[in-house]
């Protein structure tokens, strides 16, 4: 089980503040800048699904670990158009009963687990793009890959629930009945790849 390298080395690439001004916004060649997200998110596509995950929705990863739980990664654009976006991850029990899944999970911003803080990278053009998308694929698998990987230990997982207070969770985990029969069910309702079916041996 191998735990979290040292944050202090890793250098932030391609951030900016998630809104642009106005007069920003008009400089920007929108199109261009949605196409370069498309071209340069290639980088992070090609990382993660060499390592396992699949492609989910629009903007998002997810893959199942060996503890049945779904890992997630997902790229949230700013809403109102200033050409910036953010990762979100998160880890959630494919055990859970289908109404109830969104509402246990766990995770964050890849920045504050980076750096403690927000960070939204930038893809108005071709440069900012690639710096951005090469910048997020390294501070995934330097950061986010070994966090999910703590969670495939059970033991670990169980303390972090109780130190959570994530009491329905711990109580699914320790007695779920019929589990392979919810993950089955969660992923035909969630509409998960068919690769989620089984897990990634690692």
């Amino acid at each position: 089980m191998r735990f979290f390298q040292s944050k202090s080395r890793f250098q932030i690439k391609g951030d900016r503040n998630h809104l642009r001004s106005e007069e920003e916004l008009t400089a920007i060649d929108k199109n261009a800048a949605d196409e370069a997200f498309k071209k340069y998110k290639k980088i992070l596509d090609e990382y993660l699904m060499a390592n396992g995950f699949a492609k989910y929705k629009t903007n998002a990863y997810v893959r199942r670990n060996q503890a049945d739980l779904l890992e997630q990664i997902d790229l949230q654009k700013e809403r109102y158009g200033s050409k910036t976006f953010t990762v979100n991850y998160s880890i959630m029990p494919l055990y859970a009963p289908y109404d109830h899944i969104y509402n246990i999970n766990m995770g964050d911003r890849l920045g504050t687990l980076v750096c403690r803080k927000d960070v939204w990278w930038d893809y108005a053009d071709d440069q900012a793009a690639e710096i951005s998308f090469q910048n997020v694929t390294d501070a995934i698998g330097r950061f986010v890959f070994p966090w999910f990987e703590k969670y495939e230990n059970e033991d670990f997982l169980k303390e972090e629930l109780s130190k959570r207070k994530k009491v329905r969770w711990l109580d699914l985990l320790e007695n779920c009945t019929d589990r392979e029969v919810v993950i089955a069910e969660n992923i035909e309702k969630l509409k998960l790849p068919k690769k989620i079916g089984k897990a990634v041996e690692r």
